[in-house]
């Protein structure tokens, strides 16, 4: 049986395919939030050199001589997209771990099936999600996970039908370095480069007590599943969180007290839907703002300020979270200071179902407003986001996110249809 296959379900410049076929075989990059560095770069692109986490600027001369299409980062679009392969997927196997927005783990059960029997049935879910979505996926399939993601990144890059099967015995191994490995990062590759660790197939031959002494457990876990020992399960869907945070860069440097507080204010309604989306409450609040340090200024503060707020009563309710946002935002403000970023986090979670009441909180209006929230949150899902919203977050964002080259959001608003 194949334990762990995992599937590169999408990239960004895949998405932008879908709805534009003139961009087949052109050279994409996809840019980051306010359009700063490359984030996801189509094959053609890579073949031209343009590095992953490039800034813009330095590439825009070859961009135009090469007549490189850029796009703006379109999240929303992004994980539609996304939720439609995973809903695929999660129908054709019902043990299935969604790892990432364009990742996921499955796990088939096809006891005493062939290597060429998992290959037909990865490539019959490759053309299933392909004639669904018109999204492109290439499929690893291993024993493991860390072989599984190997062999992921073999399918992408070796095999014409976008499917690869890979084995610890297999010799693909000695071509791959230790750094193509999940989890292996700068500090590890400098150590087994020590004693001359340089492809997978070098660290299969390590010893494991040597590597339990350097690297502890977690090292020794990565060497077992590199010689096909399963250490990693499929994981459940997280269902609640310990901590929630939103941040954004504003795309212009903001200077002004009520920008800024409706930045927050946004942010604060973006928390407040995240919380009752895995239906939790916060105690306590921290806002955060930062300057920006390439322009700094005389008698600047730290280049991040932050303040925290214990609630009267842990909420998920937007207007309270907007209500000690803002106060802690009057505190944070200093006049001349140029803000870059601000974000709004929540701590010390509990579950909608268990919190403490409070003796001096009215629990009736308590009750009120989960159910205005309720009303509110089924509003915006079927009319779309800030349908509804409250009158703290402004009606003209101008400190908003730069995405001057954003496609449409074909799937999710009414207004950016698709014309023929």
């Amino acid at each position: 049986m194949e334990r762990g296959n995992t599937l590169y379900l999408l990239d960004y410049a895949s998405c932008e395919r879908v709805f534009n076929p003139k961009l087949r075989g052109r050279p994409i990059v996809v840019l980051s939030n306010n359009d700063g560095c490359v984030v996801a770069r189509s094959n053609e692109a890579k073949a031209l050199g343009i590095p992953m986490g490039e800034p813009f600027f330095k590439i825009r001369a070859l961009v135009k001589a090469q007549q490189v299409e850029v796009f703006s980062s379109n999240y929303t679009l992004y994980a539609d997209m996304s939720a439609r392969v995973m809903s695929i997927l999660q129908a054709h196997c019902a043990e299935t771990e969604v790892y990432s927005i364009d990742e996921a783990f499955l796990q088939p059960n096809r006891y005493g099936a062939k290597v060429a029997d998992n290959l037909d049935f990865a490539l019959g879910l490759r053309e299933t999600v392909l004639q669904c979505t018109g999204i492109p996926i290439s499929v690893g399939l291993a024993d493991t996970k860390t072989l599984a993601k190997l062999a992921n990144h073999l399918a992408k890059k070796r095999s014409p039908n976008g499917t690869y099967h890979l084995e610890a015995s297999s010799p693909e191994l000695a071509e791959l370095g230790i750094e193509e490995l999940w989890g292996v990062g700068a500090a590890y590759q400098r150590r087994l480069a020590a004693v001359r660790v340089k492809t997978v197939a070098d660290l299969a031959r390590v010893s494991e007590g040597w590597m339990q002494k350097e690297f502890g457990v977690v090292g020794l876990r990565l060497l077992k599943e590199v010689r096909g020992e399963a250490c990693y399960g499929l994981e459940a869907p997280v269902e609640s969180r310990k901590s929630m945070i939103v941040s954004r860069s504003f795309a212009q440097d903001v200077l002004e007290l009520p920008v800024l507080s409706e930045a927050v204010a946004r942010y604060a309604t973006r928390l407040g839907e995240k919380l009752r989306r895995y239906g939790q409450q916060t105690e306590t609040i921290t806002v955060f703002v930062w300057a920006n340090r390439f322009k700094p200024q005389e008698n600047m503060p730290l280049q991040c300020s932050a303040l925290s707020v214990e609630l009267p009563l842990a909420s998920s309710n937007t207007n309270e979270l907007i209500h000690w946002a803002g106060l802690l935002v009057r505190k944070l403000y200093q006049a001349g200071v140029r803000y870059k970023k601000a974000g709004i986090m929540a701590t010390a979670l509990r579950p909608q179902t268990s919190v403490q009441m409070n003796l001096f909180v009215d629990e009736g209006a308590s009750l009120r407003s989960a159910q205005l929230m309720q009303a509110l949150d089924g509003i915006n899902r079927k009319m779309g986001r800030n349908t509804v919203y409250f009158a703290a977050c402004g009606n003209r964002p101008e400190w908003g996110p730069k995405a001057e080259r954003r496609s449409g959001r074909f799937t999710t608003r009414w207004g950016e249809l698709m014309r023929v």
